[in-house]
C-alpha cells in the first residue's frame, strides 16, 4: 500500500491490488509504455489524466464513475460541483448514494463476472443486483 494522503492514489492503488495485475500490465492496457507512470498514480505523484480513466478501470474492474467522481473532486473540485449541481437537477434517482467495492478473487470467476456482464449489456452493479435477488430468491425456497 501506499502512503500518499490522495483519496484518488489511495483508490488506484486499491483497485490495483485487488485486480492482480502487474502495474505494467496494467499500464499496457491503458496505452503507457512504461509502467512507472502507473507506479506515480499509485503513490500520488501524478495525477491520473481524466481521458485515461475508462481503460484504467477496464484494466483493473474498478468503478470509472467511482474514480472519476474521486479524481474530480480532488483535482477540480469546482468542476465536479457544476456536475453534481446539474445531476441533481436530473431528479432523485441520479442521487442514489454509491458505495465501492473491489473484490479479490480467481481471475478466472473474475473474468466470468466480466464476460456475463458484457454479453448481457449490464453494468457491474446492475448484475450484481440481479445475482443478489436470485440468491435471495433461492434462500427463501429453503
Amino acid at each position: 500500500m501506499t502512503d500518499t494522503t490522495s483519496p484518488t492514489a489511495l483508490l488506484i492503488a486499491d483497485a490495483i491490488e485487488a485486480s492482480g495485475k502487474t502495474q505494467r500490465e496494467i499500464a499496457t492496457e491503458m496505452g503507457f509504455e512504461r509502467a512507472n507512470v502507473i507506479s506515480m498514480m499509485k503513490s500520488g505523484d501524478m495525477r491520473i489524466p481524466l481521458e485515461r480513466i475508462p481503460a484504467f478501470a477496464a484494466a483493473t474492474g474498478v468503478d470509472s464513475e467511482s474514480l472519476l467522481k474521486s479524481a474530480m473532486l480532488e483535482y477540480m473540485p469546482e468542476t465536479w460541483n457544476v456536475v453534481a449541481k446539474s445531476k441533481r437537477a436530473a431528479g432523485p434517482a441520479a442521487l442514489v448514494p454509491e458505495a465501492q467495492i473491489n473484490i479479490r478473487g480467481p481471475a478466472p470467476v473474475i473474468e466470468r463476472f466480466k464476460h456475463l456482464c458484457a454479453e448481457d449489456r449490464r453494468t457491474y452493479p446492475e448484475m450484481l443486483e440481479l445475482l443478489l435477488i436470485a440468491a435471495g430468491q433461492m434462500s427463501n425456497r429453503a
